[in-house]
């Protein structure tokens, strides 16, 4: 199942990636809160099948797009090689009673037991690689 497949309140996000999250992405802050509440960010450097007039051109303004969520779960969360996560696909497995979002690389690995994901809205910025200047 493609991330966005599972992601409430996705119309924005179908719009600018149509055919889903099919590029490498990187879950660039994870948020945990009491009462099971968690927060995910996710960063792709995948350009958008529509431009967003606000955001400007993609290469020139941005290059990355940071998708905010909010949802319910973690009770389950398993990060390994923390230093090391990179971007990576992501994999969204539905079991019996849970959902479970993993990520892995050579040197590290995430799992995430997630009840439902809330789409909250997007940032966009320059990555600028090893140059710390961007």
């Amino acid at each position: 199942m493609n991330i966005i497949d599972f992601i409430s309140r996705n119309i924005f996000l179908k719009q600018i990636f149509p055919n889903g999250l099919t590029e490498s992405v990187l879950l660039g802050q994870i948020g945990l809160n009491v009462g099971g509440q968690l927060s995910l960010n996710i960063h792709t450097q995948q350009k958008p099948e529509q431009e967003v007039s606000k955001w400007g051109i993609w290469g020139k303004n941005y290059n990355v797009i940071v998708i905010r969520l909010l949802g319910l779960g973690g009770e389950n969360v398993i990060i390994n090689g923390c230093k090391k996560i990179n971007y990576g696909k992501i994999n969204v497995i539905k079991g019996d009673n849970r959902t479970f979002i993993t990520q892995t690389g050579d040197e590290w690995f995430i799992e995430i037991d997630v009840d439902h994901l809330i789409f909250q809205g997007c940032d966009t910025y320059i990555d600028g690689g090893d140059d710390p200047a961007l």
